[in-house]
C-alpha cells in the first residue's frame, strides 16, 4: 500500500536565527525537521547561522541542513541577514544555499512594511568588548554542553544574568527606534537568544526569534492572519 502523506503545517514566512552551526551546542537536526514539517514561501535566516569561520567543525547534520536549504531555494525565497558570527561565512556559503544576503532586510507583506536585522548593531558591550564577549560566549556554551538534559543550569544562569536581561531590552529598544525612523510597523531580531514580543505605542511591533542552541528552540511564523513566536 502507498504511504499516506502527512499534512504539513502551512505559513507564508519562517524566521529562524542563531543556529551557530559548528558549535558544540548547535542542533541542526532539529532545524532540518522543522523545515521539513512546514510548507512555506519564504525563509529568513536572521543571523548567526554559523558560529565561526572554522567550518571544519561542521557536523554531517549541519551539511545535510545546508544542502537541504540549497535544494528548497529553487522554489522558495531564502534571505540571509548577516549576524556578528557570520562575517566571512555568508560569502562562502551564500551561493551553496542560493540565499540573497543582507545587512538589513526590508520587505512588504499585506500592505505593511517589515524589517529584519540581527540585532548586534544595538549591543554596545559587544561592539566595545569583542574579545571579552567572545570568551563569555565560550563559557556559556561550555555550561550548556555539560548541563543536564533539561538545561536547568544554563537556564538559571540566563535568568540571573542582569546583563543578559538588559541586552534583550536594549536590542528591542534600538530595533524599535530604527523601525520608527524607517516607517516600519514590524521589526524582527535575533542575537539575544531570548524569544520576545514587544509593542511600542500603537505602531511598532518587535519580535525576537530566540535561538537553536537552547531548549526549547524558537522560531517565528508570518502568515495572512498572524505573527507568532513558536517553540519547537
Amino acid at each position: 500500500m502507498p504511504k499516506t502523506k502527512v499534512a504539513k503545517n502551512k505559513t507564508h514566512t519562517l524566521i529562524i536565527s542563531d543556529l551557530h552551526l559548528g558549535s558544540g551546542v548547535s542542533q541542526p537536526e532539529k532545524v532540518l525537521k522543522l523545515l521539513k514539517s512546514f510548507s512555506f514561501r519564504k525563509l529568513i535566516l536572521l543571523g548567526d547561522v554559523f558560529d565561526s569561520l572554522d567550518f571544519r567543525h561542521l557536523s554531517p547534520e549541519s551539511w545535510e541542513l545546508l544542502n537541504y536549504i540549497g535544494r528548497i531555494s529553487r522554489d522558495k525565497k531564502v534571505r540571509w541577514v548577516k549576524g556578528n558570527h557570520d562575517d566571512g561565512m555568508s560569502e562562502l556559503f551564500g551561493s551553496l544555499m542560493n540565499a540573497q544576503i543582507y545587512e538589513n532586510y526590508t520587505w512588504q507583506f499585506k500592505r505593511e512594511k517589515y524589517l529584519a536585522m540581527h540585532g548586534h548593531q544595538f549591543d554596545r558591550f559587544l561592539i566595545d568588548n569583542v574579545v571579552l564577549s567572545r570568551w563569555a560566549t565560550i563559557a556559556y556554551d561550555f555550561i550548556q554542553r555539560i548541563d543536564f538534559k533539561d538545561r536547568r543550569i544554563s537556564h538559571f544562569v540566563k535568568r540571573k544574568s542582569k546583563g543578559w536581561l538588559r541586552l534583550s531590552e536594549k536590542v528591542a529598544a534600538g530595533a524599535m527606534a530604527e523601525a520608527r525612523e524607517q516607517g516600519v510597523k514590524y521589526v524582527f531580531c535575533g542575537h539575544t537568544h531570548k524569544a520576545l514580543e514587544k509593542t511600542k505605542g500603537q505602531y511598532v511591533k518587535y519580535y525576537n526569534s530566540g535561538c537553536w542552541t537552547d531548549t526549547p528552540c524558537t522560531f517565528i511564523t508570518i502568515d495572512e492572519n498572524d505573527i507568532e513566536i513558536r517553540e519547537y
